[in-house]
């Protein structure tokens, strides 16, 4: 007698099969086909898949990493001291720096951009222990942002020095911008915390001071994805908008909610006397009321002609908590919310967004991103990018260097006479095939050689931020640090890391302002030089 055959798992097992099939198909379609970027699932970071546990690792000797940051031996007035021993100089890199026959423009030099590339500072130490890794800018393209510093240190009551800090991962959290905040604000005075997303692009979105609150019916668009036909992202590449009534965002200093005491202290970046808000105006536009407690006022958002707009509420300097809530009538489209005080100081806006690129900066509509940036009147723009482009292994030299080009000459273009600043990416490891140890992905040095060369050409200044790490290798040592400077995907670091790159570049920025102050005084007295045993500046 015959064992009768079961075809019916036969038959599911092929229906299944087929239906994984057209999954995966599906899945590519909505991954690769252009216009249809709002419906992609992959992160623009592959990593953010895998879980830290799995991540390369590398058993290495346990290493001591820095002391925590000193404030204070890092804001006092005067020189920056040198240690009495300067920071090894690595091996030359051909690779990391392009060759050079020029040498180092001064003030009095002209700058010629098709030139050769003056030869790279040399990392130095810092009195404070720190690595001090000079701002290469030999054609001055700094003195806006140092003038400004320079009177909001003599204490003018309208001074404000601004900057708008652009990036990617690292900053979405306030990494490094947080740093470099503090430290600014606790020397020239607390100007505001700045720019505000209206609504948190990420959940790990974060703002150092700061709490963000909002409703969950907001729906909205990035430079990354997903993407907007108009192209008008705000200035921090993130619009906000709603249809409906009653949809709010709340934005408080630290923890402190209403009905706490707006007279109670405020961490620094806390305190605010005016809000003001960055919307988008349009035909069909909504209304919405914004204010402190009582203190509103209603706007409405329907014009002829769409564009960017500003509304502002000024109070008495304090502790408050700014409100918004919409209230129909059409869509209300937000940007973000400003936080400033009336000087002097420093105000100190943070740009960062998942997955961005210098390149994708060209996903907004021109006309509407130098209007937003002409709003804020910036002293320095930051571009700060490198990582997301470390991903790509074959990444085109050429190509690279027509994107960044194309992206600073708008910004150059857009904002005359505005300090421009390129600060490079963090160094990346990756396990070699031979030696199985952890080493610097070689794309990584092609980025920077491209970034001096761009920063260079463009008339901008430019922060070798893998230089000062340590160059190559220097991601896998501080990996191994204990406790480490680097996380587990050897590619961000680690909060204390993130701090430490913060103090590096503030350092870099204060030995910049110091060059320009002493070169705007008089000649100092014999008396006011520097003591004898101060170590001599390379």
């Amino acid at each position: 007698m015959s064992t009768p055959v079961e075809s019916t798992p036969r038959i599911l097992i092929g229906k299944t099969a087929r239906a994984l099939g057209w999954l995966l198909a599906l899945g590519a379609v909505l991954q690769w086909v252009p216009g249809l970027e709002p419906m992609r699932w992959m992160p623009d970071d592959p990593m953010a898949f895998v879980p830290g546990l799995f991540r390369a690792r590398q058993a290495v000797a346990d290493e001591a990493a820095p002391d925590e940051i000193d404030d204070e031996a890092l804001i006092g007035a005067g020189p920056i001291a040198l240690g009495a021993e300067p920071e090894p100089e690595p091996e030359p890199d051909p690779e990391a720096d392009l060759p050079s026959s020029v040498e180092a423009t001064g003030p009095a030099q002209i700058w010629d951009p098709t030139a050769p590339l003056p030869p790279p500072p040399r990392v130095r130490r810092s009195a404070s222990g720190l690595p001090l890794l000079a701002i290469e800018d030999p054609q001055g393209g700094m003195r806006r942002f140092y003038r400004a510093l320079a009177r909001a240190e003599a204490g003018h009551p309208d001074a404000l020095a601004r900057v708008v800090h652009y990036g990617d991962s690292l900053i979405t959290g306030d990494y490094v911008t947080q740093t470099v905040r503090r430290l600014l604000h606790k020397r020239f005075g607390d100007g505001g915390h700045g720019f505000v997303l209206a609504h948190p692009p990420a959940p790990w979105y974060r703002r150092e001071n700061l709490t963000l609150r909002t409703s969950d019916e907001w729906k909205l668009n990035r430079l990354t994805r997903p993407t907007i036909k108009d192209g008008a992202y705000g200035l921090g590449g993130v619009t906000a908008r709603t249809r409906k009534a009653n949809e709010w965002l709340r934005i408080s200093p630290a923890d402190i909610e209403p009905p706490d005491d707006a007279e109670a202290p405020a961490p620094p970046g806390g305190r605010v006397s005016k809000m003001q808000v960055l919307y988008y105006a349009q035909p069909r536009g909504g209304r919405f009321r914004m204010g402190v407690g009582p203190h509103t006022v209603e706007v409405d958002t329907r014009t002829e002609e769409p564009g960017s707009r500003l509304a502002e509420i000024s109070l008495p300097d304090g502790n408050h908590t700014f409100e918004l809530r919409t209230l129909g009538r059409g869509e209300v489209r937000l940007f973000g919310v400003v936080f400033e005080r009336q000087g002097p100081g420093v105000v100190y806006d943070s740009l960062g967004l998942d997955g961005a690129r210098a390149k994708l900066l060209r996903k907004f509509d021109p006309t509407h991103w130098h209007d937003q940036l002409r709003l804020r009147h910036p002293d320095l723009i930051v571009l700060h990018y490198g990582t997301n482009e470390s991903q790509f292994a074959r990444l085109s030299a050429k190509r690279y260097r027509e994107d960044l080009q194309q992206t600073v000459g708008h910004l150059r273009a857009a904002l005359p006479g505005v300090s421009c600043l390129l600060v490079g990416p963090m160094d990346r490891a990756e396990k070699d095939e031979d030696s199985g140890k952890l080493v610097t992905r070689p794309v990584v040095k092609r980025i920077v050689r491209v970034q001096r060369e761009v920063a260079w050409r463009q008339g901008c200044a430019y922060w070798n931020t893998w230089r000062a790490m340590g160059g190559e290798g220097s991601m896998a040592k501080w990996y191994r640090m204990k406790p480490p400077l680097a996380s587990g995907d050897l590619t961000h670091p680690t909060r204390r890391g993130a701090d430490r790159i913060g103090a590096m570049l503030y350092l870099a920025l204060m030995e910049g302002y110091e060059a320009y102050a002493a070169e705007q005084a008089p000649a100092a007295a014999p008396s006011d030089a520097a003591p004898a045993d101060a170590a001599p500046a390379d």
